[in-house]
């Protein structure tokens, strides 16, 4: 007897369910980028450090979420997006509470991304064996566009969160969700492999270290240089000269060598009848990885602009949390209205996915390209809004067609493991986005300060040391650091912010230099997709033939 099919609400809540799990997941990527200036001051910290904690949430996601594919697999999706979202709220709890940059760290980085890691792959897992068809276009479009919504509304509701009560609420807020995920769950049905398969415990260790070496060597270039060190490495009160070079050489060799002995680990259990954490087969299928790679690519251009214009915001307009928040909200309607948009004209108006991603992509780029002429002493925040709003509208166009497209190109016994691997490209290309983008702001904004000082005519020759360093916490702790010393002439004050907005400026436009190129190679890369999507049933379909 065929079973009853689905309509109206009963059909559409599991999406309800799922979307606002990963609404959270997402959400807590960008959440605290608004809050920066106030946690350097509660913490007395600064930018970098700050960044760790942004990117460390998005690293660990992308190390693990492979892995939480995997046990997903294994023990059942649902079972582990449930477990997934007790964690979660544990690690979300802990944050809450932190006195320290190493403890939010832990908390953020160490416990509530490996929460997230375990729900992420059930949720697309989860809607491709509750979607068919049109409904599953329409489905991911809402998935798509509510991935990029919630990282732009984070910032709008951190900056709320954050100016009329703590930043530490943007955490509280995470266990009150997770109640409502656990009651929803219910209506979710399960889904998991047939056969058991105990995880490699090796190539997940390998695969982790891998990620980390290399966002560890992107991160610390902005304080060490690319190449030839600009001093001695520290750890602690102790030096080391590491024969001249970075340690951005060794961190990123590191990290490519254990990447590559995760790949030789795979392929040796595959060859022995093991179940490898990650199969290689998944890597020969074309559409799939065409779909991962440009999914990995936009994801930079996103994450790395929203770590960018709140610096600006911030540091250069002086804009609290709220008001960052809400220069921000055109580009999280943009992304809401875009997202769903694309769904429909793929699912009704029989659009292409591919060409409706190179649409978007086209638009992003116009976008940056506007919002990078808009960037100087004189911005207002009005000026940012059509650069803005262009750039959101490639951005929802886009996003929300490539995990159709790219989960489309796998069967539904595979969808746990693609899933993790999509997911896991997605997120290393939030913490690529964020590292590189931030370091390469950093970099530009530490060159062109020293460079101004230098050739200042106001600075007494005496005093450029101090009024570079000086003028340096300024600019990376958003303004949070002390202000002039008593008795400082006007003219030298003057001086000194002139320096530090103009090297704020200079930084924000080069890492929205980065963002135009990540976003072009995007585009160029966007070529190699298949124009429509193979629907995961069809293969299914043909493999039982």
């Amino acid at each position: 007897m065929e079973t009853e099919e689905k309509t109206g609400l009963r059909k559409w809540l599991p999406l309800m369910v799922v979307v606002l799990a990963l609404f959270i997941i997402v959400l807590d990527t960008t959440i605290i980028n608004v809050s920066m200036k106030s946690i350097i001051e509660d913490l007395g910290t600064n930018l970098k450090a700050v960044q760790w904690v942004i990117t460390g949430y998005s690293l660990i996601l992308a190390a693990f979420t492979i892995t939480g594919g995997r046990l997903g697999d294994i023990f059942g999706r649902k079972k582990m997006f449930r477990i997934g979202a007790i964690v979660f709220a544990a690690g979300s709890l802990l944050a809450s509470v932190s006195d320290t940059q190493p403890q939010l760290l832990l908390s953020v980085a160490g416990v509530e991304a490996l929460g997230a890691a375990m729900m992420m792959p059930s949720t697309s897992a989860l809607l491709l064996a509750e979607y068919k068809g049109k409904d599953r276009a329409i489905a991911f479009g809402m998935f798509g566009a509510v991935a990029g919504m919630a990282a732009t509304v984070g910032p709008l509701l951190g900056g709320f969160l954050t100016t009329n009560y703590s930043w530490r609420w943007n955490y509280l807020i995470n266990p009150f969700v997770v109640a409502v995920l656990l009651f929803g769950s219910r209506l979710l049905h399960e889904s998991h492999e047939r056969n058991f398969h105990k995880p490699d415990f090796g190539s997940i260790a390998l695969s982790a270290l891998g990620l980390a070496g290399i966002v560890y060597g992107i991160i610390e270039s902005s304080t060490y240089g690319w190449i030839t060190s600009k001093m001695d490495y520290e750890i602690g009160s102790n030096h080391y000269g590491l024969g001249g070079l970075s340690i951005t050489v060794y961190a990123m060799l590191l990290g490519v060598i254990f990447l590559v002995m995760f790949l030789r680990r795979q392929s040796s259990l595959e060859r022995r009848g093991k179940t490898p954490l990650v199969s290689l087969e998944i890597f020969k299928n074309r559409q799939f990885m065409a779909g991962t790679t440009v999914t990995m690519i936009v994801a930079m251009t996103q994450f790395g602009f929203i770590f960018i214009l709140p610096i600006f915001l911030q540091g250069m307009l002086g804009k609290d949390a709220f008001h960052t928040g809400l220069v921000l909200l055109p580009f999280s309607l943009s992304v809401l209205v875009a997202g769903p948009l694309s769904g429909i004209l793929v699912g009704k108006a029989n659009v292409a996915p591919k060409t409706m991603i190179q649409i978007g992509l086209v638009f992003s780029v116009i976008g940056a390209f506007v919002l990078r002429s808009e960037f100087s002493d004189t911005t207002t925040a009005s000026s940012i809004v059509p650069g803005e709003i262009l750039f959101a509208i490639g951005f929802g166009l886009a996003f929300s067609q490539l995990a159709n497209l790219t989960l489309s190109a796998v069967s539904v016994q595979q969808a746990g493991e693609a899933s993790g691997v999509n997911n896991t490209f997605r997120q290393v290309g939030a913490s690529l986005g964020q590292a590189l983008i931030g370091a390469l702001l950093l970099s530009a904004l530490t060159s062109q300060l020293n460079s101004d000082v230098t050739a200042s005519n106001v600075l007494p020759p005496a005093m450029k040391p101090t009024v570079a360093s000086q003028a340096a916490s300024s600019a990376e702790s958003l303004g949070t650091a002390g202000g002039f010393e008593p008795g400082t002439p006007e003219a030298i004050k003057g001086e000194i912010i002139r320096i530090r907005n103009d090297s704020i400026v200079h930084g924000v436009r080069t890492g929205l230099v980065a963002t135009i190129g990540v976003a072009v190679i995007a585009l160029v890369l966007s070529t190699q997709l298949p124009r429509r999507s193979q629907h995961a049933e069809d293969l299914d379909t043909a493999k039982a033939a």
